[in-house]
């Protein structure tokens, strides 16, 4: 991990659209060079905004910060970064007494729920052109595209364990139901990120069929008739067997699988255990 990575983090000249405050760079370069606990990081890393003039002006700066650490940064790094943000989120909220407030988040909050940080990571990694993008990539362009996307269904499954800022596990249902519920899945991709999920949150998935979890990524029509308001075990079962006979195509293509279909289950029979 390269100190030249935190540096450039940085804004030019101070302007702060362009990168974040030097403060908040070097906190999180001590942080994950060990220099400093997980406590003492998330209290230096918002100095900078909580002594702001304008608080809630300078959030996305932060959150910009930490998003392109969780995608540019070794894997390695990505637990402490997760245990970074949960402390920010646990921070006592500061006394705003004397401070311009119009672009504090309604509730009064900067810190508990992060507000902002999901919807900045949706912005930059929920868009919906992939797919097409994809289909004219080959060779190694494809192969980092591929890594790229499965790390990102990694990320989320992992955000929305963690309880940071509120990440949905609607994104796991989407990215599941996408990956074997419609034909023109890109499989070599899909199916690997579609098994991060399971492999990270299974659980939290599977007990969606007991609850009757409702989703907006459940209702979605696709193209095996399978949308519906809940989660049910019927549409967990055609997962397994989807999953199942699409683990085999990818592993008759020399494609490395994590079974998934095992784990999914797994999941089954230990949530009904």
């Amino acid at each position: 991990m390269s100190d030249q990575w935190f540096q450039e983090q940085i804004a030019p000249d101070g302007v702060n659209e362009d990168g974040c405050h030097p403060d908040e760079a070097r906190a999180l370069q001590d942080y994950l060079h060990q220099k400093t606990g997980v406590s003492e990081a998330a209290k230096a890393i918002v100095q900078p905004i909580e002594q702001s003039a304008n608080p809630g002006a300078h959030l996305y700066r932060l959150w910009n910060l930490l998003i392109d650490a969780l995608i540019q940064l070794p894997e390695t790094q990505i637990t402490p970064l997760i245990q970074l943000l949960d402390a920010i989120q646990n921070l006592p909220e500061p006394d705003l007494t004397g401070k311009t407030t119009e672009d504090t988040p309604l509730d009064g909050h900067l810190w508990q729920g992060l507000p902002g940080f999901g919807h900045m990571w949706a912005d930059g990694h929920k868009q919906g052109h992939w797919r097409g993008a994809l289909a004219a990539e080959k060779g190694p362009r494809r192969t980092e595209m591929r890594s790229a996307h499965v790390r990102k269904a990694n990320l989320e499954a992992r955000l929305a364990v963690a309880g940071i800022s509120n990440i949905p596990f609607d994104w796991g249902y989407e990215c599941i139901a996408d990956a074997l519920e419609r034909q023109d899945a890109v499989v070599d991709l899909e199916v690997p990120a579609a098994a991060e999920w399971i492999a990270v949150a299974g659980d939290r998935l599977y007990a969606g069929v007991r609850t009757g979890c409702k989703s907006w990524a459940l209702e979605s029509r696709r193209d095996f008739g399978r949308e519906a308001p809940v989660m049910t075990l019927e549409r967990w079962l055609f997962w397994e067997q989807r999953m199942e006979e699409l683990d085999k195509q990818l592993q008759a293509e020399g494609e490395a699988t994590q079974s998934a279909h095992h784990v999914m289950k797994t999941t089954r029979q230990g949530g009904d255990g």
